[in-house]
């Protein structure tokens, strides 16, 4: 009987531990490797085996919250097959051994001409909705720039044939953005039955700003039954109320808020969507 808790024990502390390992790596996409290194060769067989049954125990977790539909976290120097940046000759993307973004070297930088007026593009390969309700997006980024109203916006395009894109949430610019990690809800049910792409987009003057980073993009795809009504959803289906910004660095960091309780311009890093309608559109 000492034996069997002692081996029940050992389980539930190795599917702790395991819990919180897929926890860490869930934003840089869990892959075979880490699940490897998760059942060292050093242990009993019986300790082996125990180990196992708890990886899979917490990835059944997992994938009943739903899966990972994509994952990028930028880590080789070339783009992988399916992504795209588009834009014109007045603005350059490309790979940087850089991390202003919050997350490890190598990241998507975005260096507008300062004679630039457009819209520019970082384009995902096909995603493949045909099952799911909702999707979370996150993505990191910081954007160096001037303070003020910098005539310009960035946001999120969904696709269905990679040349007309429709606008799903949109952030209008009113200075720099510190590093920050950003989780948006939208009800995807209108696209169920397509294969959509999307985009991380800038659009506007580039005449004040910098640079754009972008690294870890992640798209959470679920069941809508699962986390209850899409009532509060606008009109392109983003969820205000179930929708956050991360600071990763100042005062704030690491303290995510919902973009519904958000004040106007005074937070630097959203112009910000609020319920249903935007608040510089308000009367």
């Amino acid at each position: 009987m000492k034996r069997i808790s002692g081996l029940l024990r050992f389980a539930r502390n190795d599917a702790k531990r395991i819990h919180i390992i897929l926890q860490k790596y869930d934003k840089n996409c869990i892959t075979p490797e880490i699940l490897i290194l998760l059942c060292p060769n050093n242990l009993p067989m019986k300790h082996r085996l125990l180990t196992l049954l708890a990886i899979v125990f917490t990835l059944q977790l997992f994938a009943q919250r739903g899966d990972i539909v994509l994952c990028e976290g930028f880590y080789n120097p070339w783009l992988e097959e399916g992504w795209e940046a588009k834009g014109d000759d007045w603005v350059v993307w490309y790979l940087s051994n850089t991390r202003y973004a919050g997350c490890k070297a190598r990241e998507m930088q975005m260096y507008p001409d300062m004679n630039f007026e457009g819209t520019t593009r970082l384009v995902t390969p096909i995603v493949e909705l045909d099952k799911y309700d909702y999707i979370y997006f996150q993505f990191n980024h910081c954007l160096d720039a001037t303070e003020g109203d910098l005539d310009a916006r960035i946001g999120i395009g969904i696709s269905q044939n990679g040349e007309d894109w429709e606008s799903i949430w949109e952030d209008t610019l009113w200075g720099p953005i510190i590093q920050s990690k950003y989780l948006l809800l939208f009800d995807m049910e209108e696209w169920q039955t397509r294969e959509p792409q999307f985009s991380l987009y800038f659009t506007g003057h580039g005449a004040y700003v910098q640079s754009w980073y972008i690294d870890n993009i992640i798209i959470f795809a679920a069941k809508k039954n699962k986390y209850g009504d899409m009532e509060d959803a606008d009109m392109n289906g983003f969820v205000a109320s179930k929708s956050t910004v991360t600071p990763l660095k100042g005062p704030r960091a690491g303290k995510s808020t919902h973009f519904a309780k958000m004040k106007k311009s005074r937070n630097r890093m959203s112009g910000v969507v609020e319920g249903k309608k935007k608040w510089w559109k308000r009367k």
